[in-house]
């Protein structure tokens, strides 16, 4: 993810009131540094007609992914608990960020975030409110299903990878997008190739690479 310029509505790490947080941050991004072992950025805007704030969260971690999956599988990464009667798991991510939520008169709204090793980016974008913080760990349990599969049988790393991407082909149907099962059918990968980029379409349901073309991408 790149930093906006000046001109852009985006502010960088600036806590005011005048800019729709007042309540909380602090303890939110403490928590997420702790969370994921990182240093995290935060660039939002406030919109003070809808009382909305959006939220993009630049999580930076001094580690490979691989090293980022093992601590997930092994349950100390990422703050995602399991519940000890065996129930549904608790997201403590998504416990944390509704803290904040409810501390702010303003609806607060992750618009993106970005999970930054030393070997890629993971950038996942909002698809309906709250589903970052309601599929996160889904999204990083999949990401280390499909590990070896996206990268080539763990000959080849992207250097980014979008969730989701959708189909140019698919009907102009309002709410189509918001379907919580398309984080899960295709992602955007870029592979370094000399000088330029390769963008290449991984289905997780095929666990195959497919035609770019038919897709939309940044």
């Amino acid at each position: 993810m790149s930093i906006p310029n000046n001109t852009d509505p985006y502010f960088f790490n600036e806590i005011n009131p005048d800019k729709g947080i007042t309540k909380g941050l602090v303890e939110f991004m403490n928590s997420v540094d702790r969370d994921f072992f990182s240093e995290t950025k935060l660039l939002f805007k406030h919109s003070q007609e809808s009382k909305k704030t959006e939220l993009i969260l630049d999580i930076c971690c001094n580690f490979g992914l691989t090293v980022g999956l093992h601590h997930f599988n092994s349950g100390s990464w990422g703050g995602f608990n399991s519940a000890d009667n065996g129930s549904k798991p608790v997201l403590s991510f998504l416990e944390t960020f509704n803290r904040l939520n409810q501390c702010n008169d303003n609806t607060l709204e992750l618009s993106e975030i970005s999970l930054n090793f030393l070997d890629t980016s993971i950038i996942i974008t909002q698809l309906y409110d709250q589903s970052i913080p309601e599929q996160l760990e889904q999204i990083i349990t999949k990401v280390s299903e499909h590990f070896v599969y996206f990268t080539k049988g763990l000959t080849e790393m992207p250097y980014e990878i979008f969730v989701p991407v959708f189909e140019d082909t698919l009907p102009d149907i309002p709410g189509l997008e918001k379907e919580q099962n398309n984080y899960f059918s295709y992602w955007g990968l870029y592979f370094e190739e000399g000088i330029k980029h390769r963008v290449m379409v991984y289905d997780l349901e095929n666990k195959q690479f497919c035609n770019e073309d038919l897709f939309l991408l940044e």
